[in-house]
């Protein structure tokens, strides 16, 4: 809690000299000899209670200073200067993803996902954004601070309908609009984290001129080839592995200045971050403002209920009855 206009509060020092004077001068309003006289007479409940009012009128005028400094519930305005770098999480949602490579009984979109949450969790000063990909690219969530919002959406993440309209594997779009998210990026370093389990099989869009472009903007690209490469036999029925093909991945990742990592188990996928923890920070200053509640209303209602009282106490004609 804090207070909009504390100076308000200045006002409690007059007020506790005037007390500190009150009360010093009621301990000698009364001689000894008229302390006996009045000692015999009859007491009411107003004698009883001559302090009472006094009491209330004070604490009637300390709610209405306190009231005056305008308390708030909140938090304050703040300017953190943090050290970042922009990172682009681009995850392959073919319906490849769907086998289980990296983790037995896991689909590898899963392994992949779980990897992620728990590196977004570790990055509390960068700005991430995920992006899904499988024929054409979707912008899970833009880049923020904010890594809840970016686990929730990742868990949101599903692969396409297997040999539906939106099934394959473009490389070349995914990295060339992952590099347009970044274009207006004032991070000194920007990078494009690339998990697939498949080859390019959508040429839209070369892969190699999107690499391209992300070098001409200063974006370094990490690809990883994640898990194994399964072909069907339909004839036989049966499935088999085949050779992972690197060579545009490697590419992709050297024309950057970045890295290509070939990850055949869920530990691999955690060489990809360790790389990233090394690049060069840059400073942001980041500007978060936070709404307050005004409190002064519930300082108001004592303060008149004390005033009520004083009043009642002071005038009340019950009060004369001998008590």
């Amino acid at each position: 809690m804090t207070f909009g206009d504390p100076w308000f509060l200045a006002l409690l020092i007059p007020l506790a000299l005037f007390v500190l004077w009150k009360c010093s001068r009621a301990r000698g309003a009364v001689d000894g000899g008229s302390e006996v006289v009045l000692d015999g007479l009859p007491r009411t409940m107003r004698s009883r209670t001559t302090w009472l009012p006094a009491l209330l009128l004070t604490l009637s005028a300390v709610f209405l200073i306190v009231a005056l400094a305008r308390p708030l519930r909140g938090r304050e305005e703040a300017r953190v200067i943090t050290e970042g770098i922009d990172i682009l999480l681009v995850v392959d949602t073919s319906s490849s993803m769907l086998q289980a490579g990296l983790q037995k009984n896991v689909t590898n979109l899963e392994v992949v996902k779980q990897v992620v949450e728990e590196f977004v969790s570790d990055r509390e000063d960068d700005r991430i954004g995920l992006m899904s990909f499988a024929a054409l690219p979707r912008t899970e969530c833009p880049l923020t601070l904010d890594q809840d919002a970016v686990i929730q959406h990742l868990r949101g993440v599903k692969c396409v309908q297997p040999n539906g309209p939106e099934d394959g594997t473009a490389i070349g779009i995914a990295v060339g609009n992952a590099a347009r998210k970044l274009l207006d990026s004032d991070a000194k370093s920007k990078v494009i984290v690339l998990l697939t389990d498949g080859e390019e099989n959508v040429m839209l869009v070369d892969p190699n001129e999107a690499a391209a472009l992300c070098k001409d903007l200063g974006i370094r690209v990490y690809t990883v080839g994640a898990g194994t490469q399964i072909e069907r036999n339909p004839l036989f029925n049966t499935q088999y592995e085949v050779p992972f093909r690197t060579e545009l991945l490697e590419s992709i990742a050297a024309t950057t200045g970045g890295r290509f990592f070939r990850a055949k188990d869920a530990a691999a996928l955690a060489e990809v971050y360790e790389e990233i923890n090394e690049l060069e920070r840059t400073e942001r200053e980041d500007v978060r403002y936070t709404d307050y509640d005004d409190l002064y209303h519930w300082l108001i209602i004592p303060a008149a209920a004390c005033l009520f009282l004083e009043i009642l106490l002071r005038r009340g004609p019950y009060l004369e009855f001998a008590a």
